[in-house]
């Protein structure tokens, strides 16, 4: 099973690379760095799966708006950032995203264009290429884990922290960051296992 999503991964690489749907991955991705991401290679398959559906669903639909959306997908859990001309295109974006079977939850953070400054976005390539090296070369963060998209000087983050403390360290860095409005996050916190083995109940158990 593992060597057939490996080879589902690394085709869809190459393949993605030459079409407009090569926003299903970002840069730098790879089957390797996948598998040591906190929900694995198995579940990051799916997630790329998932987004390649949602994306497939948009393309069906004609949304002509859709190349103005980013939609990131961790353990099932869709967040779909950009800006839409109006609210019923916006409407349509995520009913399209709640359609999709294997989607747990939807997280919209879509903007709508005349709510925003196109001043707003100038900074967002900047501040994603600093936040991508301030966290990578924490060695206190699992930088790995945070998928995170920045839409007018908006870091939108999802994915899995250690702790409540390493996520704040990862919200510290962020807002760090010049031009930086504010911080979105939709990130989980991983369940702690408990230290004492459970005892097995018996019959006589209430």
């Amino acid at each position: 099973m593992t060597q057939r999503l490996s080879a589902f991964l690394l085709l869809g690489l190459v393949l993605v690379s030459c079409t407009p749907v090569g926003m299903l991955v970002t840069a730098g991705t790879t089957a390797g760095s996948m598998a040591m991401e906190e929900r694995g290679l198995d579940g990051a398959a799916s997630d790329y799966s998932l987004k390649a559906d949602i994306i497939a669903k948009w393309a069906g639909a004609d949304l002509t708006f859709a190349s103005d959306l980013t939609v990131i997908v961790y353990n099932g859990n869709a967040m779909v950032t950009g800006s839409v001309e109006t609210e019923e295109q916006r409407a349509q974006a995520i009913a399209l995203v709640w359609l999709v079977e294997g989607v747990k939850d939807v997280y919209n953070e879509i903007l709508l264009k005349k709510e925003s400054d196109m001043q707003d976005f100038a900074y967002d390539t900047w501040i994603s290429a600093k936040l991508y090296t301030a966290t990578t070369f924490d060695p206190q963060l699992m930088e790995i884990n945070y998928k995170y998209s920045i839409q007018g000087g908006v870091v939108y983050v999802t994915g899995m922290a250690q702790s409540p403390a390493e996520l704040n360290r990862f919200i510290r860095h962020a807002k760090s960051m010049p031009y930086v409005r504010k911080v979105v996050s939709h990130v989980q916190i991983k369940p702690r296992k408990s230290m004492f083995k459970e005892q097995p109940k018996t019959a006589n158990a209430k």
